[in-house]
C-alpha cells in the first residue's frame, strides 16, 4: 500500500487496509461452515427462478460473486449467455466442474470486481451475497460498476442480509471502521432504497421465500430485491 493518498484509488486502497476480509479460498476449500450455499450448491435462489419465469428481455447476464455457480448454471439452463465472476480460484474451479457435469457453457472468471476491469454490458446483473461482505467505502465502487455494465433499462437482482434477523453485523457505516467485523453487514429496507434508488427504480424488496420447490432453502434472513436501471 502506498504511504500517500494522491487520488481516489489511493484512498480506496488505504481504507481496504483498515478492514478484515473473508478467506474465501479457505471457506470453499475446507467447507467447515455449512452455509446453505455450500450444502445446497446446485440449487438456485427462489427469486431468480421467479424472475426468469417472466417474459423479460434478458439474453445476457453477469453474476457478481458467483461462488460455485448455482445461480449462473440456472440462468444458463434458461438459454441466457452468462458471465460469472468470483474472487476465489477455489470457488471458480468448483463451479467449472459442476457446470461441466451439468452440460452448460458459462464464462467463469476469477476476478476481483473492485479492482479488475470488467468490460461489456448486460441485460441482467445478479448478486447473491456479495454486497453485504463489502466495506462501506467499496459500495461506491460497486454501484459505479453496476452503472457501467448494466444496459439502460436492464435489471439488477440482489439478495443480502436483512437487519433484524440476527444473521449479521447490524452497524452503521461509521461504526464499521471502529471494530472488526467478518460476518457481513445487515441492511434495513430503507438503507437499501437509499443506496440504489438514485440510479434504479425499485421493483421489489422483500424477504426471501423458503419452500419454493427446487430452490435453495434456509435463506429467510435475507432480502430478495429487484431493481431496474433508470433511463
Amino acid at each position: 500500500m502506498k504511504p500517500v493518498i494522491n487520488n481516489y484509488n489511493d484512498l480506496m486502497d488505504f481504507l481496504d487496509g483498515k478492514v478484515a476480509s473473508v478467506a474465501w479460498d479457505e471457506f470453499y476449500g475446507e467447507r467447515k461452515f455449512q452455509a446453505p450455499f455450500i450444502t445446497q450448491n446446485t440449487m438456485p435462489d427462489e427469486n431468480i427462478v421467479g424472475l426468469l419465469a417472466k417474459p423479460l428481455p434478458i439474453k445476457t447476464a453477469i453474476e457478481l460473486g458467483c461462488g460455485e455457480g448455482r445461480n449462473a448454471i440456472y440462468m444458463a439452463k434458461q438459454g441466457i449467455s452468462v458471465t460469472a465472476l468470483d474472487i476465489s480460484p477455489v470457488a471458480i474451479e468448483n463451479a467449472k466442474d459442476i457446470a461441466s457435469a451439468t452440460g452448460v457453457n458459462i464464462d467463469f472468471r476469477c476476478q476481483d470486481i473492485l479492482k479488475d476491469k470488467i468490460c461489456g454490458q448486460y441485460d441482467f446483473i445478479y448478486d447473491s451475497g456479495l454486497l453485504h461482505h463489502l466495506s462501506p467505502h467499496r459500495r461506491l465502487t460497486y454501484i459505479e460498476l453496476l452503472q457501467t455494465i448494466l444496459k439502460p433499462g436492464g435489471y439488477f437482482g440482489l439478495t443480502c442480509f436483512a437487519w433484524g434477523e440476527n444473521c449479521a453485523d447490524e452497524v452503521d457505516d461509521w461504526t464499521f471502521y471502529k471494530q472488526k467485523f467478518s460476518a457481513g453487514v445487515a441492511f434495513t429496507k430503507e438503507r437499501i432504497e437509499e443506496l440504489f434508488s438514485p440510479n434504479f427504480d425499485v421493483i421489489e424488496i422483500r424477504k426471501y421465500k423458503n419452500h419454493v420447490p427446487d430452490t435453495i432453502q434456509g435463506l429467510q434472513f435475507m432480502w430478495a430485491c429487484l431493481f431496474k436501471a433508470k433511463g
